[in-house]
Parts: structure tokens; C-alpha cells; sequence
């Protein structure tokens, strides 16, 4: 090799390792960043610092000088090894996504989810006064759209497992209740023990909130409540079709009208049971290394990380073999509480109504201390928004 090659070599190899080095963010770029208050947005702030990685690095090579023709034979005499060609395809798609990704978007995505979420509370409110009788309807479609998004969306997150859990199994019990055996009896009053008993309570346990701007909590809420709805409307207004059927017998008639605690505790039990057996074999034996070594999201971990809630202090106490049997003793034992304090809102009309309007009061107030507590102080350093002075009294 020439000399001028060799001085030419030794210019592109300093130029590759500035390139390399200022791909990486500086201290001052770090600094702006906002701090990661939870998981997603400790993922987001990864993501943030790859993605500055990318794009510097692609700016980079494209502020290098040209070579000319003359320089390509003593580019093809070094010996580079393997190269990514797709790091300036990827760091392009990456600057793309981040033009369309920009604060006022996001904001304004935000705030059409509010409108979304506030028009669908107002319609499903107007549907349950108006006619409580066909209610179940438009929980029906609801749940399709909603729990189809959570599917594709938990899939993505790796909290799939979540939809093993009880609350999306007893939400598929009353639908098939509500299509496919309408008139049974005993379906009416094992779905209404399920929605009226632990699903209505989950909302006070998970500290479900009425945000109207994120899927997320609205699924969530949607999840636990509207069944606990759909069973009042059942037992104090049922469908014209099912009076219609009961009306034929007095029998018929005195059976969906009549319940034990037999009927409200013990035979709810039964598919509970199969359930917790099922549930444990899936998640702490047949799929227990899968979940851990790929970090997928469970209730279990979920309800056991916070070392001040009671669900944790109970199951910690137990050595770690023991603790999934003890969560699921727990998981039963208050479930079948819930149970019997369904004889009651089945009872009286009005200690049903009541209970329903406190849990939903219970949820517009964990939605307010979110929004005034949590989101306020947040929102703008997340989405990147600049904050706006205080307006001086005149």
C-alpha cells in the first residue's frame, strides 16, 4: 500500500471511531430526560437513548466527506469485516416514526381518546336507563372490541398471562350465558355470583379508575364493572324473551327467581374450582420457566411485588415453594366471601343498586386522584410538551 493509501486508511478508521463514539448519547442529552417513575416508562426511556444511539450515528456517516472514485481501491484493500447495512434503513425508519411520534400528535391522540371514552360512558349510561332489559347488548360489543385490543396489546407487552386470570373467564362465562343458554337457571345464578361477588370487588382491590383517555384502565374497569351491570339488569330486569319462557312454567318462573346460599356460594364453586386447578397447572407448572426466563408479566407477580399490600405480607410468609399454593388458598377463600355477600344484593333491589353506584363512585375517585395527583405532574415532562407560564392577574 502506497503512503497516501496509508494516510488515507488511517483517516477513514479515526472517522469510523468518531462516528462510533459520538453515537452514543453525551451527558447533557441524558440529563434531559425524564425520570422513569414505573416499568413502561423505564422502557420508553431505554428505547429513548437507542434510538438517540441510531440516529446520531447515522448523522454521522452522512455529514462524512464523499469519496471519490479514485478512493474506492483503497477502501476495497482495507479489511472492515462484516458490515450492517441496514443500520441507515433502520436509523431513516427510525427518524421517520419519531416525526410522526410528536408531542402535539400524542396529545392529540390523547384527547380523542378522552372524547371516545367520555361519549361511550354517556351511551352506555343512557343504554342502561332506557332499556336495562337489552343492556347486555351493548356490553356485548363492547367486550368484543375491547378484549380484542387488550389481547393484541398484552401479547405485545408480555402480560398475556394476565388473561388467564378469573375476571376474563367469568366475563366469558356470562356471554355464553347471555347467547348460547339464556334461560338456564343455574347459569343465571352462578354468572351473577361471579360479576355481583369478586369481579364488582376487583374494582376496589385493583383500584380500578374512570380515565376516559387510556384504554388500558378503561378496559380494565369495563372488565370488572359492566358484568356486575349486566347481572343487575338480569335479576331485576330481564329480557322480554326470558319472561316470556318463564311464564310457561311456574316452576321455570320460581326457579330464576329463587336463590340460596347453596345456589350463590357452593354451585358458583364447582367451575371456580376447575378454574384455580387449571389456572395453578398452567401458571406455577406447565408454564412456570417459560414465564420466567422469557419475563412474562403475571397476577401472581403482580400482586405479590408490593411488599406493603396484604396479598404480599400473607404470601411472603410462606417459603417460596409454598407461596403459589398459599396465593391461591387466599384467591379462594376470598372469593367465596364474595359469594355469600351475593345473597344479599340479590335479595333487595336497593342494597344492589347502592352497592353498584359506590363501586362506580369508588372508581370515578381513584380516576380523580390519578388525573390530579399522578397524570398532571407527569404528562407534560413524558410527552415532551413545554410548559406554559402562569398567567399574571390583571
Amino acid at each position: 500500500m502506497s503512503g497516501d493509501a496509508e494516510l488515507e486508511a488511517e483517516a477513514a478508521r479515526d472517522r469510523g471511531q468518531k462516528a462510533a463514539i459520538n453515537a452514543f448519547p453525551s451527558e447533557s442529552s441524558l440529563a434531559s430526560l425524564p425520570e422513569s417513575p414505573d416499568a413502561y416508562t423505564h422502557t420508553a426511556f431505554m428505547h429513548t437513548i437507542s434510538n438517540m444511539a441510531d440516529l446520531r450515528l447515522h448523522d454521522a456517516f452522512e455529514s462524512a466527506p464523499s469519496l471519490s472514485l479514485d478512493d474506492l481501491d483503497v477502501y476495497q484493500q482495507l479489511d472492515v469485516g462484516d458490515v450492517d447495512t441496514s443500520l441507515m434503513s433502520r436509523a431513516k425508519l427510525k427518524a421517520m416514526v419519531k416525526k410522526q411520534v410528536t408531542p402535539k400528535k400524542i396529545l392529540l391522540r390523547d384527547k380523542l381518546a378522552f372524547v371516545a371514552g367520555t361519549v361511550l360512558a354517556m351511551l352506555s349510561a343512557y343504554w342502561l336507563g332506557w332499556s336495562p332489559t337489552t343492556f347486555y347488548r351493548i356490553y356485548t360489543a363492547e367486550a368484543f372490541v375491547l378484549f380484542t385490543l387488550r389481547w393484541a396489546l398484552y401479547r405485545i407487552k408480555k402480560w398475556h398471562y394476565y388473561l388467564f386470570d378469573f375476571c376474563y373467564v367469568a366475563n366469558v362465562l356470562l356471554l355464553v350465558h347471555l347467547w348460547v343458554f339464556p334461560h338456564s337457571a343455574y347459569m343465571h345464578k352462578v354468572t351473577f355470583a361471579y360479576a355481583a361477588g369478586p369481579l364488582a370487588w376487583s374494582v376496589v382491590a385493583f383500584r380500578n379508575s374512570l380515565v376516559f383517555h387510556s384504554l388500558d384502565k378503561t378496559t380494565s374497569l369495563f372488565l370488572h364493572w359492566f358484568p356486575a351491570c349486566v347481572a343487575w339488569t338480569e335479576r331485576w330486569h330481564p329480557d322480554v324473551h326470558v319472561r316470556e319462557y318463564n311464564k310457561k312454567s311456574t316452576e321455570a318462573m320460581a326457579e330464576w327467581h329463587d336463590a340460596s346460599l347453596l345456589d350463590l356460594v357452593v354451585l358458583p364453586m364447582i367451575p371456580y374450582l376447575v378454574w384455580a386447578l387449571l389456572y395453578y397447572v398452567k401458571i406455577f407448572v406447565l408454564s412456570s420457566s417459560r414465564i420466567q426466563q422469557r419475563g412474562y408479566d403475571t397476577l401472581f407477580n403482580y400482586t405479590t411485588a408490593n411488599p406493603k399490600s396484604g396479598v404480599s405480607k400473607f404470601v411472603k410468609q410462606f417459603p417460596p415453594k409454598a407461596q403459589p399454593v398459599a396465593y391461591m388458598a387466599l384467591h379462594v377463600t376470598l372469593t367465596g366471601a364474595t359469594f355469600a355477600v351475593c345473597k344479599v344484593w340479590w335479595n333487595y333491589y336497593h342494597a344492589h343498586t347502592v352497592f353498584l353506584l359506590a363501586i362506580l363512585s369508588i372508581s370515578a375517585w381513584n380516576g380523580a386522584s390519578y388525573y390530579f395527583e399522578v397524570f398532571a405532574h407527569r404528562y407534560v415532562q413524558t410527552v415532551g410538551l413545554p410548559s406554559k407560564p402562569a398567567r399574571k392577574k390583571q
